[in-house]
């Protein structure tokens, strides 16, 4: 585990989404970006083929310089094909969107014919008591999303049925009447119409029009999103995803290419198949078309909403509802996900999945993933689904991957930086994700002149080869790989297992999951196949219950499981009504009976959660017992046979002295940092009722990761340290013989208790600091551009130089200067503390590399650098493009624009014609070259460069 933290493996490295932009890829800049992606850190990539200028979505670019490279031609497979090849050399996977664009299955091989399908009607208000002659109005029907092309209306319909229903919001089921034998090809209905108002309602179904997007030019408004209830089609969809794949990449299938990804799901709603109406049938046991008419329009067109009517009443035309959209969601997995997970496999390859946003279980489709998958974007701590992680942890599965650092433009305009997006992506650690996959590295085809290069439009973060931190950066990807390390060792704790939707710290499983399953009970505890065990199952609901469930509940309940549970007295569904309800009550007497509890057989039932944790003595795994902000520590809890692995994080900007108390007894802690791979046994620990408490000190944003793994070690040590002045800073740390040490900036007294139970005071004198007088030789490296220096007499944010190559620069600037020390005490440590500083900066002392500060505070101990008297100082700071892509803006533009979108930014119309033929360009005060602009020439420039002041602090220090 040691060695795994220190040296990460490439698979358990962070991966990227590797965004191909229409017919705009190379061999070149394939093996440049691959190398790149694995010299800083990166384990592998995933392919994306979409079009050439994301806008929202589709928005190609014109003049695109290898027209003939469309999607799927010899240049595309051959392209494919050499990216296996290089990740094979360089030891790297990779991997593949299953459709075109990002969303979500489909492509140019799916038609109307096999496209998703959705219900659609058209009503006429007719008098009774007379014969009628009318034509029924086909429906209208759905035309596709605006994603950049023009919009088409679907062209194939056919009719389900022709319903007479009484006007009216409530009716009677026997007055809804099926007519459709009165109603030709045509549409002509002739029909002796009973007395009173009537609703003629001619019910069919269309096409969706959902089309994936944003698609490669050339396959723009040919391509629909296929069928996803339809195993025939779905069957088609994969195999034509497959088959290929192994025509063209058979060697590397399974080895360096190894998984094929779906990602969001934004196809619509599908609510109707050919073959529908009888398998709702053969499901649920009656008829779904007189129901149908209860449907709002918005239900209609593919998403829930409120009814329109009333059937025989508003519960029985709920539990209709219910039973609709579960007939949706099995033939969701039957005949899509299941056929997609089996052909894959049978590639020798993986399923990668984000299993949300559709009309289908979650849990259900995080279990059956291979990697399931979250999403967080820049603009959050890092939340994903809850349901991702804790479904997948009770299936089984050890890895659970994020879509990483998603941006909107407001956000990421190429000003993000490892400190900016550190907050979501420990937040996300805290919340189970193991294996983030950055959104996004876009290709990079052209020449290295053209940066910062292409971009997906103006979405994400941007990741890639020329950003300006690239180098520097390998320090926060290193990061992100020591906590993965970790995280993806053993499993995740859990206190219980939850059916559908967690509650605390719970593992979930599907409905439908926990019927098929082969549970067994052992001494009390649930098991669930895959080995996962909890002392007690909860089951959500407001007195609703199926009963199947209720059937499984009463069978594990008599072989000695516990179950919460409110008292259900009916069921949510309409089949077999009331016969279903009359069952449900029936096993609820027996295994709930009156109380709040009750013993059935084996088993036990309980109807409040504290109840059944009082009972298995279920104990907090983690208590914040002091912090000054507790609602800002995260944390998650691995664990395996060996080891407890506790990741920690304080989401708050300022720093925070916390203890911690671990359900953790008879072994030692130890503080394994992934910043700098430091590892240590915890100056200040304690032991009492089983539960090991840790005090640490976190800065602002800080993480650490607590770890137990062998037995406490003997000797007295300091158990707690009280500090009177709370402002004073100061931490205990473990000196270099693991000895704990107490270190102050400031005059410090405090009382120090020990395991034995001795106290005693330590009093720190205040130790000063040394100014950092005189000039400043700066030598500026611009991303883009010669280099240059210049003398700074004092510091200043570059954005308010009056020299333009200053103010808007944008690379890495190198400070130099001598600092004089006269004295190097043996109970001080020096600290350099750089203040303002934008945005990361690599610290030399006398040829020494310190490391670099990547997030505030930008502090560190310089002291085993130093030396008495002269003693050279670097700081190597580099900012982001920012600066110069907003001076370059002042200048002519030798290109036209594209849409303008606003505070969102604009894009590039075409490839300029200078750009194809590799000619200088035009406006030769332009450095930059980029397909998305988010600035104007008088947008605000960024604070950029060290800012200061620039201190050396002496630290008191004190052992213990």
């Amino acid at each position: 585990m040691e060695n795994r933290f220190l040296n990460p493996p490439t698979n358990v490295k962070p991966y990227v989404w590797w965004h191909w932009m229409g017919p705009n890829f190379s061999k070149e800049g394939i093996t440049r970006d691959l190398e790149a992606m694995k010299d800083v850190g990166i384990g592998g990539a995933t392919i994306f083929n979409i079009t050439s200028s994301v806008q929202e979505s589709h928005a190609p670019m014109l003049n695109n310089p290898w027209p003939k490279q469309t999607f799927r031609s010899p240049a595309y497979w051959d392209a494919v094909r050499f990216a296996a090849e290089e990740a094979q050399r360089l030891g790297m996977e990779i991997g593949l969107h299953n459709s075109p664009g990002y969303a979500t299955t489909g492509g140019p091989w799916i038609d109307e014919q096999r496209s998703m399908q959705q219900i659609v009607w058209s009503e006429a208000s007719i008098v009774g008591g007379k014969k009628v002659s009318v034509v029924l109005k086909k429906p209208e029907l759905p035309v596709t999303l605006d994603w950049g092309s023009p919009k088409r209306r679907a062209t194939l319909y056919d009719d389900i049925a022709v319903v007479a229903v009484p006007a009216g919001d409530s009716i009677s089921l026997k007055d809804v009447i099926d007519i459709s034998d009165k109603m030709d090809e045509s549409g002509n209905l002739e029909w002796d119409i009973p007395e009173g108002d009537w609703i003629i309602c001619r019910i069919g179904y269309a096409p969706t029009m959902a089309d994936p997007h944003p698609l490669p030019d050339d396959i723009m408004g040919i391509s629909y999103e296929v069928n996803k209830i339809s195993a025939v089609q779905n069957k088609f969809h994969w195999e034509t995803v497959l088959n290929p794949l192994k025509e063209h990449l058979g060697p590397y299938l399974g080895k360096s290419f190894k998984h094929i990804l779906i990602d969001s799901y934004e196809a619509r709603q599908q609510n109707w198949n050919e073959g529908f109406r009888e398998e709702f049938i053969k499901r649920k046991g009656y008829d779904p078309v007189p129901w149908i008419t209860t449907f709002s329009p918005l239900i209609i067109h593919g998403w829930q909403g409120s009814v329109k009517r009333v059937i025989e009443s508003e519960d029985a035309t709920k539990r209709f509802e219910w039973d609709y959209q579960d007939v949706i969601h099995q033939l969701y997995f039957e005949n899509g996900w299941n056929i997609a997970k089996e052909l894959i496999h049978e590639a020798n390859l993986k399923l990668q999945f984000e299993p949300y946003t559709g009309p289908f279980s979650i849990p259900q489709g995080a279990a059956m993933a291979d990697l399931p998958m979250g999403e967080f974007w820049t603009f959050s701590k890092g939340e994903i689904n809850q349901l991702v992680p804790a479904a997948a942890r009770a299936a089984g599965k050890t890895i659970v991957g994020a879509e990483a650092f998603t941006g909107e433009p407001e956000l990421s305009k190429w000003t993000e930086d490892p400190a900016f997006l550190k907050l979501s992506a420990d937040g996300a650690f805290a919340d189970g994700v193991n294996r983030l996959i950055l959104h996004h590295w876009v290709h990079q085809p052209f020449d290295d002149k053209y940066q910062p290069g292409l971009s997906m439009g103006w979405w994400g973060t941007h990741f890639n080869r020329y950003q300006t931190w690239f180098e520097p950066g390998k320090v926060f990807f290193t990061y992100l790989g020591r906590c993965q390390a970790l995280l993806q060792y053993g499993e995740q704790y859990s206190d219980y297992l939850c059916m559908d939707r967690p509650e605390g710290f719970s593992d979930v499983i599907s409905k439908d999951d926990f019927l098929s399953a082969r549970l067994k009970v052992r001494r009390g505890k649930i098991i669930l196949p895959s080995g996962r065990s909890y002392a007690f199952m909860v089951f959500p609901g407001e007195g609703e219950m199926l009963p199947e469930v209720a059937r499984k509940i009463k069978d594990i309940v008599s072989k000695g499981a516990t179950v919460v549970s409110v008292k259900p007295g009916k069921s949510p569904s309409l089949k077999n009504y009331s016969a279903c309800d009359d069952e449900v009550k029936k096993i609820a007497d027996k295994l709930w009976g009156n109380g709040l509890q009750n013993k059935y057989k084996k088993g036990f039932v309980f109807t409040r959660l504290e109840d059944a944790m009082k009972k298995h003595n279920i104990q907090p795994d983690f208590l914040v017992e002091e912090a000054v902000n507790p609602e800002d520590i995260k944390f998650v809890h691995r664990y395996s046979s060996d080891a407890d692995i506790y990741f920690i994080v304080n989401q708050s900007s300022k720093p925070q002295n916390i203890s911690v108390s671990f359900l953790i007894s008879g072994k030692q802690p130890e503080l394994w940092q992934a910043e700098d791979g430091s590892i240590a046994n915890a100056p200040v620990w304690s032991e009492k009722d089983r539960r090991t408490t840790v005090d640490m000190q976190l800065k602002g944003s800080q993480s650490l990761f607590v770890v137990f793994r062998k037995a406490a070690s003997g000797g007295d040590h300091p158990v707690s340290v009280s500090v009177q002045d709370t402002t004073a800073d100061w931490n205990v740390q473990t000196d270099k013989e693991g000895l704990p040490v107490l270190r102050s900036s400031d005059s410090l007294s405090a009382v120090i208790s020990y395991d034995s139970g001795k106290q005693e005071t330590v009093t720190l004198d205040p130790p000063g600091e040394i100014e950092t007088p005189g000039a400043w030789r700066v030598s500026f490296v611009p991303k883009l551009g010669q280099p240059f220096e210049l003398e700074f007499d004092e510091l200043i944010d570059f954005s308010g130089h009056n020299n333009d190559d200053v103010k808007y620069f944008s690379g890495t600037a190198t400070y130099q200067k001598e600092v004089i020390i006269n004295d190097l005490k043996s109970d001080h440590r020096l600290l350099l503390d750089l203040g303002v500083m934008n945005d990361i900066a690599e610290v030399r002392v006398n040829g020494q590399d310190i490391g670099i500060l990547w997030y505030p505070p930008y502090k560190m101990d310089i002291t085993d650098a130093l030396k008495v008297g002269k003693n050279e100082l670097k700081i190597a700071v580099t900012n982001n493009w920012a600066n110069r892509l907003i001076g370059d803006d002042r200048e002519p533009a030798d290109f036209e624009w594209g849409p303008d979108r606003g505070d969102r930014g604009r894009g590039l119309k075409a490839y300029p014609d200078w750009f194809i033929n590799n000619q200088p360009r035009p406006s030769q005060g332009r450095k930059t070259f980029t397909i998305w602009h988010y600035y104007r020439e008088d947008s605000p420039l960024q604070p950029a460069g060290l800012v200061g002041p620039v201190r050396l602090q002496y630290q008191s220090e004190k052992q213990l």
